[in-house]
């Protein structure tokens, strides 16, 4: 089985078909000399935690399934990672109401 794209989708979908299937020769083709070269590389370093996402929505609850597992990822496999937390501010008198809400 092939597989192209050498980012974090190309990636993890070659480790998930890996794990469920031992058995498969699977090769991760990608157009660049190493792996995350394009959006996987440049983005911005964060875990994500589904904060501005509607409460209760699928991408909120997805988002924060996926930051759950990615840290525990992390922590199996050492990979360095820094839960730091984010501040979020209002820049406008409509939004205060919304930094009362938790999701």
């Amino acid at each position: 089985m092939a597989i192209v794209g050498a980012g974090i989708v190309g990636l993890a979908t070659a480790r998930a078909l890996a794990e469920e299937r031992p058995d498969l020769q699977i090769a991760v083709c990608d157009k660049e000399p190493a792996i995350a070269r394009h959006q996987t590389g440049n983005n911005s370093g964060v875990i994500h935690a589904g904060l501005y996402y509607r409460p209760g929505s699928l991408k909120a609850r997805l988002t924060q399934s996926g930051r759950a597992e990615l840290i525990e990822f992390c922590r199996q496999h050492g990979v360095r990672h820094d839960i730091c937390g984010k501040v979020v501010v209002a820049t406008e008198p409509d939004e205060l109401a919304q930094l009362d809400t938790k999701g």
